[in-house]
């Protein structure tokens, strides 16, 4: 990237920094994830502060040669996306992933284009669950964390739709027996994750339980303030 040139961009993360600017996070297409210093965003006759906002494609232009840019210009890059209520929350969910599983530095040019799709569809009236768990998979597979939804983990059989299902961890579904306890889904469900197909009432569910499971496994101890947010408001 030559100092000056525009890039597309959409800050997935901001702060107060100092007493007039802003200090961003910024997710690229060719940089990836990097961070950027607005100085004077927040000063009275400046005007950067009303564009600088999460869920927006912009073009920027940054410079300097630490780790931390200076942001000299931006511009929108189309219309934000709209997210209220819950779809916000959403929003703040699929960034705060990024935020927390991208390293800095490190491009996924269609994994933006996908965050990009994702924020489309959010503002939607598509299902916000149906898109999360499609961000969830792309997100991992992108990592080099895909996950096997359409084999056993075990004896390498395909997945059958009618079948109940445990699922390992890094490892991947495995047919349930009798004896075992724990969450059970079905293989349409897994089937239906894999080919990012539509789910129905009861693949959403046993979807979004599964996908909690195995985000929190890469994810950490350290929890979710998206989520935490979204549980207050409920």
């Amino acid at each position: 990237m030559a100092q000056y040139d525009f890039i597309p961009a959409c800050i997935i993360h901001r702060r107060d920094y100092r007493d007039t600017s802003l200090l961003l996070e910024l997710f690229t297409p060719k940089e990836g994830r990097l961070p950027a210093i607005a100085k004077g965003a927040k000063s009275a006759r400046s005007q950067k502060s009303a564009v600088l906002q999460p869920f927006t494609p912009l073009l920027v232009s940054l410079g300097g040669r630490g780790e931390i840019k200076q942001l000299f210009n931006s511009e929108l890059d189309g219309r934000p996306f709209a997210l209220n209520g819950e779809r916000l929350y959403c929003g703040f969910y699929v960034n705060e992933l990024l935020m927390r599983l991208l390293e800095r530095r490190d491009p996924f040019p269609a994994l933006y284009v996908h965050y990009m799709h994702t924020l489309e569809r959010l503002a939607s009236p598509e299902s916000a669950d149906q898109c999360l768990r499609e961000f969830e998979v792309t997100l991992l597979q992108e990592l080099g964390y895909g996950l096997l939804l359409d084999y056993t983990g075990d004896s390498g059989d395909p997945v059958v739709p009618e079948e109940t299902y445990h699922y390992v961890v890094e490892q991947g579904p495995i047919k349930a027996s009798g004896s075992q306890i724990g969450q059970l889904l079905h293989g349409r469900t897994l089937l239906c994750l894999h080919n990012r197909q539509n789910l129905d009432e009861m693949g959403i569910a046993e979807a979004k339980q599964l996908m909690r499971r195995i985000m929190a496994f890469y994810l950490g101890d350290k929890p979710l303030k998206s989520r935490e947010l979204f549980k207050g408001i409920h």
